[in-house]
């Protein structure tokens, strides 16, 4: 995105573009695209971005190839139109045209390249500066696309991209300092990483160093700090927070243990897609002796996590169906136990040994 600007100072670039300046071209292209200073126009980011790039403005050919690329007309130029324009840009030593040529074969939408050719232009833009390259080339590496995975390689880029203000690479270095990978293991540099990240609204991070703090990694161990922390990462959405605040509630971390709120919470997060919450509601839930104590709903909550092929949930069905009354729900029950076992689940393998049953 562009930076704000009032309707004074698009006037001014119009001026300008009117006259011949191919910069503020491309620059009116900007804003009648996203409608900044002047109202949303398509049509005239289209008009501007074809003058501009008809002077050699490299920049704004790339432009002028996204905004193709993401028209929603019936009539538009070809993904290989595209790819052409992008291809034009970035032999001219365009970053935007580097950066979406690159982008076009790395998700194969690309006619004349391969995944291989999206690793030559990162690396081309990366090299020109681009931090959006940097970022790529790194996550490359970290997962072997088209390159041997090598963590220390990926961590190099990373952090170029971080340096240069990609905040998404930063959050990943941080991942990479806490754990160890490909880097010198340092949970303070991790935390110091986080909080840039979080401060700026990043709730992964934010939930990250909520965890920092709870386990007195890199900081002083502060359950306060962690919720807080956890808090600000929930309340963006991050499910995963929202199981850890449970976690505390569970165990009681800095504030009195309350395994009835925390069983709610997990069943909140598992409804945004958590399966580690699911599993800990319902077994908290499946639990005789907890007040969060909710046969049906524990099963209920097991059975979304054994449609997911969770061994451990199948198991876990297997041994509260087999408690039932009735001879048909413990056969059931004794049915899951038996999917879990040759699913590869210990406990349940062991449990039909001591029932007489291979396993």
């Amino acid at each position: 995105m562009i930076e704000q600007i009032n309707a004074e100072q698009a006037a001014a670039i119009r001026s300008a573009a009117e006259k011949g300046d191919a910069k503020a071209q491309e620059r009116l292209g900007d804003l009648c695209r996203f409608g900044e200073g002047v109202k949303r126009d398509q049509d005239e980011a289209e008009k501007w971005y074809k003058k501009a790039s008809d002077q050699g403005n490299w920049d704004a050919l790339a432009k002028l190839a996204r905004l193709y690329e993401l028209s929603r007309k019936e009539v538009k130029p070809s993904a290989r139109a595209v790819e052409g324009l992008y291809q034009k840009a970035a032999e001219h030593g365009s970053l935007p045209g580097m950066e979406r040529l690159a982008d076009m074969y790395l998700k194969g939408r690309g006619v004349n390249g391969t995944r291989a050719d999206a690793i030559t232009w990162y690396r081309k833009a990366a090299d020109a500066g681009s931090m959006h390259g940097m970022f790529w080339l790194g996550l490359m590496y970290e997962n072997g696309i088209e390159v041997e995975q090598d963590y220390a390689e990926a961590a190099k880029w990373l952090a170029a991209a971080a340096e240069h203000g990609q905040d998404a690479a930063m959050s990943d270095l941080a991942v990479y300092y806490e754990e160890g990978k490909g880097v010198t293991q340092d949970y303070a540099k991790a935390a110091e990483l986080y909080r840039t990240c979080a401060d700026k609204g990043n709730a992964k991070s934010a939930c990250r160093l909520g965890s920092l703090y709870e386990r007195g990694l890199g900081v002083q161990q502060d359950y306060a700090e962690a919720m807080k922390w956890y808090r600000k990462a929930a309340d963006a959405d991050c499910s995963e927070a929202v199981c850890r605040i449970g976690d505390m509630y569970l165990k009681g971390l800095g504030i009195p243990a309350d395994p009835a709120v925390a069983a709610r919470l997990y069943a909140k997060a598992a409804e945004h897609g958590n399966w580690e919450a699911e599993i800990k509601a319902a077994d908290l839930m499946s639990d005789e002796k907890s007040p969060a104590h909710d046969k049906e709903k524990a099963l209920e909550l097991y059975m979304a996590a054994a449609a997911h092929a969770n061994v451990y949930a199948e198991y876990r069905i297997g041994c509260l169906l087999e408690k039932e009354d009735g001879l048909e729900k413990q056969m059931e029950g004794f049915n899951w136990i038996q999917m879990a076992a040759k699913n590869g689940y210990k406990d349940a393998q062991q449990k039909l040994l001591v029932l007489g049953f291979s396993a």
